[in-house]
């Protein structure tokens, strides 16, 4: 009886279903079902009784599970006290574009370091195209990347063996100097081309949603008054809190500014900049506990971005 026959089994007891169990496990519903399968052999009994709404615990899969949760707990143990008496520090080099490695990773990290003190994490920030090229040159262990990505991107992520798994989807929000001089609360599309407008650098997840966009709204960039590019978020809000010009950011990254009224929110009619973040890994990391803890935290309810 091997542990990760017991982690599946206890994932599939706590999420209710197999379908649910193998999203959370990043394998397939078919092997996942394989390996329930084999438990129930090995004990001869049936653990779990299966029905339309999900799976529910059978007597003997009741016995089964109090005792697994104690011998999954003791095997951790175990690993951790192993690598604490080896003196190894186990790191993981995580990348991610500057929006959310800035103003969203900073508070997972925490969340997850009060968890698993024993591990440490190196994070840096680049542009999405950058995290793409350092992780295929294995220069970071897994990457987190806004914006959608390209047609080319899916293309050598998937020659390279890369998993591409999104995490959320949030939007990027036209802000400007809380002033009169700029309009209030709601603007047309036409009057939005006017203003002048602070972007990120090419090859910037914030920039790629915004071409995407403009591209379904038969625009470009070129049809934007655009007077100046910048490589850094911060220097964006540095410039609009100046009022230098208006900006497209991920609300995450003006939050203070907008609880404090420095900035101010306005609406573009019927326009929607929607702004995905993407975690992108290697699929056999997922045997090594920390990249699998990293991104079970990731991907939960609780990665508690700031």
């Amino acid at each position: 009886m091997d542990l990760d026959s017991l982690k599946a089994f206890c994932t599939v007891v706590e999420a209710g279903s197999i379908s649910k169990a193998a999203k959370k496990l990043y394998v397939s519903q078919p092997s996942l079902s394989v390996k329930i399968q084999d438990l129930e052999n090995l004990c001869q009994s049936k653990l779990l009784e299966r029905t339309n709404r999900g799976v529910t615990l059978t007597d003997a899969g009741q016995v089964v599970y109090q005792h697994a949760q104690k011998i999954l707990f003791l095997g951790e143990k175990i690993t951790k006290e192993l690598d604490r008496s080896r003196n190894q520090v186990v790191i993981l080099q995580l990348g991610a574009s500057s929006t959310v490695g800035n103003y969203a990773l900073p508070c997972t990290i925490f969340n997850f370091k009060e968890k698993y003190p024993e591990y440490h994490i190196n994070l840096k920030t680049f542009n999405t195209e950058t995290v793409i090229e350092k992780i295929i040159n294995h220069e970071i262990d897994i990457g987190l990347v806004e914006g959608p990505l390209t047609e080319k991107n899916h293309r050598i992520l998937n020659q390279e063996g890369i998993e591409t798994k999104s995490v959320t989807t949030s939007e990027l929000i036209l802000v400007a100097h809380n002033s009169e001089k700029w309009p209030q609360d709601e603007i047309s599309l036409d009057a939005f081309k006017e203003l002048p407008l602070i972007i990120r650098e090419k090859g910037s997840g914030i920039r790629t949603t915004m071409e995407m966009v403009l591209s379904d709204l038969g625009m470009a960039l070129d049809d934007l008054n655009i007077v100046l590019e910048l490589e850094s978020t911060n220097g964006i809000i540095s410039a609009v809190t100046s009022d230098k010009g208006v900006t497209l950011l991920p609300k995450m990254a003006v939050r203070k500014e907008l609880h404090y009224k420095i900035l101010k929110q306005i609406q573009v009619k019927e326009v929607t900049f929607q702004h995905e973040i993407t975690t992108l890994y290697y699929p056999d990391d997922l045997a090594k506990p920390l990249h699998r803890n990293f991104l079970e935290l990731l991907h939960s309810p609780d990665r508690g971005f700031c």
